[in-house]
């Protein structure tokens, strides 16, 4: 898990985003609908097939009870066919309906990991902020990655097996004619 955590942070920190979504970067883009969603999702699928996986965009994970979790971008393993890598993108306004929603992400995730049969190595909670606002909570996060949760049906998921964790934060700032552009990412890997 370190590995692919590692190799996403360093491939982040390069020029990558800058070369492959210069509007992220360099132009600007509208905080409006769900457009900075869309190019994340594809920042996170193109990451992963830059670092050697076969990405795809709202994977979903097997169906159980009729409950549908599709993850924004599941990364497989090209030989065995494998999920090794669930991503959630979500925005994070600071507001304790935005933390509500990074909770529930990560319960998504980490139900997506158990229908996947434990084959995931890390999942990735990648939070957005149009602007500086607080910081998501991390420590809760974790706290609930490592003890478990109960779902929204009442189902209790426990910590996914043989997994990790990767938080991860960007925040945009405006830009040029109120667009704004990505200007600090920061993360926290827990390890299986």
């Amino acid at each position: 898990m370190s590995n692919i955590a590692n190799a996403i942070q360093d491939k982040l920190e390069t020029d990558f985003i800058e070369q492959s979504f210069p509007v992220w970067t360099k132009h600007g883009v509208k905080d409006e609908d769900v457009f900075i969603h869309s190019i994340g999702c594809s920042v996170w699928n193109t990451l992963g097939h830059e670092l050697g996986y076969m990405a795809i965009v709202e994977g979903p994970a097997p169906a159980a009870s009729g409950n549908d979790i599709r993850s924004d971008s599941v990364w497989i393993d090209k030989v065995n066919n494998e999920p090794l890598v669930l991503i959630e993108f979500e925005r994070y306004d600071g507001t304790p309906k935005g933390k509500s929603k990074l909770v529930e992400k990560l319960i998504n995730l980490m139900e997506a990991a158990l229908r996947w049969e434990d084959k995931p190595v890390l999942l990735v909670l990648s939070a957005w902020s149009p602007g500086l606002v607080s910081a998501p909570d991390f420590d809760e996060l974790e706290s609930i990655f490592i003890k478990g949760v109960h779902n929204s049906k009442g189902t209790f998921i426990s910590r996914p097996e043989n997994c990790g964790l990767l938080l991860q934060r960007m925040v945009f700032e405006p830009h040029i004619d109120g667009l704004l552009c990505l200007k600090h990412k920061t993360y926290r890997t827990l390890a299986k």
